[in-house]
């Protein structure tokens, strides 16, 4: 396949871009980043006490550039950056970093601390206390403090019942009062940023660029936005637990997308209000102008899906996601969807239908029950032009399971059935994609590394962030 860009006629391939960027090689780069500032320091000399202060450092440092890079490189709305390194990937990233951070900075007063509690544990208290009480450290403080508040929010977000909107907006605006707090106290009290001008220069802009980028998502990109205006077409439940969203484009302007991709929608009546969901896109490039989707029916958003009118005004932020048939070489292709995943799988089927695609392709579809699928009877007629076969994955199984025209499996998608799905071909060139709830995409990517699948050839798209 050579690199001259392809038009979107049927039985051609998306235009060419670059696949995008493995987990692994994120992570290399992610940690080269955060301790580039800890190295230049270094190189600089400043790195010239004890080896317990040095690692305090390092920590402190590499603590302040990972919160940075939550919002610039893993902030997951900025297409340069997403459409190279994948939006899963990057929520990835910036989920489990989250983690190290909040213990980094629960500990970093502690860490300061410790070796006077070790030598004198009554000074040290004294020390301690004035460390938090003292006007030096104050914005410090208060960057510590309100970053656990933070954090914890965004683990008991469901217990709490607050919701997706205003978790949204208290992650995004706190964190950015933690950003500036942060960096206050790093260029006033941190050692480096006293003695230092440049160390000064370095911090303040990363956390400009931290901010703007957070400003870009809240107030310029819903003004271009504004101008892509979509209306409802439809919206009907598909199975027990799944509604089928159809939209359509409200004005002329140019939207192209591959399939697989996902969009954020925005039913709120205003662009600027932000009150905006992610799916994921279940119709091939083809179905243009119309777009379609299948949303579970699970929180407080989804359940009001069907007060939806026809004709109802939506805004349409994307196309996102790195999901896609795009570069890709295989010799073969296994989807995998669990529940409201089938959304991008269907989509990407359809686009290889429209282009009467002779490979190999495997769909593995998992639910609770019957009552739960979805596109059965169009996967029927796609097998009979596509060298096509599903398996059906059930937990609770009917009496006449699995229906004609399909291969079936009661209980989970595991080793056995993926080994099915390729027998008879070498499967080492297939691509594999895995749609779902986290723990389903966590659980079937575990299983192909055990049976020795190229991590460059999983690609995986969870569902929610």
């Amino acid at each position: 396949m050579n690199n001259k860009l392809l038009t979107r006629d049927v039985g051609q391939l998306p235009a060419i871009k670059r696949s995008p960027m493995s987990f692994y090689s994120l992570v290399t780069i992610y940690i080269m980043l955060i301790l580039a500032p800890w190295a230049l320091s270094y190189i600089e000399g400043l790195q010239i006490r004890g080896w317990y202060e040095e690692l305090v450092t390092l920590l402190s440092i590499s603590g302040m550039a990972m919160m940075l890079c939550q919002f610039t490189l893993l902030n997951g709305r900025v297409d340069a950056i997403n459409s190279r390194i994948g939006v899963d990937n990057s929520m990835r990233v910036h989920n489990k970093a989250g983690e190290y951070l909040a213990i980094l900075f629960f500990l970093h007063p502690f860490l300061i601390g410790l070796p006077r509690f070790i030598v004198a544990p009554s000074f040290a208290l004294d020390n301690l206390w004035i460390m938090f009480t003292s006007a030096e450290s104050a914005t410090g403080v208060y960057a510590w403090s309100l970053l656990i508040v933070l954090v914890l929010m965004a683990i008991k977000k469901n217990k709490i019942g607050l919701s997706y909107e205003a978790w949204r907006y208290t992650h995004s605006v706190g964190f950015v009062a933690v950003i500036i707090l942060a960096t206050h106290h790093a260029v006033t009290v941190g050692r480096h940023g006293r003695y230092n001008l440049w160390f000064d220069v370095l911090w303040i802009a990363l956390c400009a660029v931290a901010v703007s980028v957070v400003a870009y998502v809240y107030f310029i990109r819903p003004r271009s936005v504004s101008k892509r205006p979509f209306t409802v077409v439809d919206c009907h439940k598909g199975s027990a637990d799944d509604w089928y969203l159809t939209i359509k484009k409200d004005a002329d302007f140019q939207f192209e997308f591959d399939a697989g991709q996902f969009v954020w929608i925005n039913t709120s009546g205003s662009a600027f209000k932000r009150n905006e969901h992610p799916f994921s896109i279940a119709s091939s490039p083809r179905s243009l102008p119309e777009l379609s989707f299948v949303i579970r029916n699970l929180g407080d958003y989804t359940k009001q899906l069907g007060k939806l009118q026809t004709g109802q005004r939506v805004w349409v932020d994307g196309p996102h996601g790195v999901f896609t048939l795009n570069a890709r070489n295989a010799q073969g292709i296994v989807l995998l969807a669990g529940g409201a995943g089938i959304g991008p799988i269907i989509g990407i089927l359809r686009d290889l239908k429209n282009r009467a695609d002779t490979r190999p392709i495997r769909l593995i579809y998992g639910n609770r029950n019957m009552a739960q699928m979805m596109f059965l009877d169009e996967l029927i007629d796609m097998a009979k032009n596509m060298n096509l076969v599903t398996t059906l994955v059930l937990n609770d199984t009917p009496d006449d399971f699995p229906p004609i025209g399909f291969q079936g499996h009661k209980g989970f998608i595991n080793q056995s059935v993926i080994e099915a799905s390729g027998e008879g071909y070498n499967t080492q060139n297939w691509d594999y994609y895995i749609c779902g709830p986290q723990p389903m995409v966590k659980a079937v990517e575990t299983t192909l590394q055990q049976l020795d699948i190229p991590q460059s050839r999983i690609l995986y798209e969870q569902l929610g962030f």
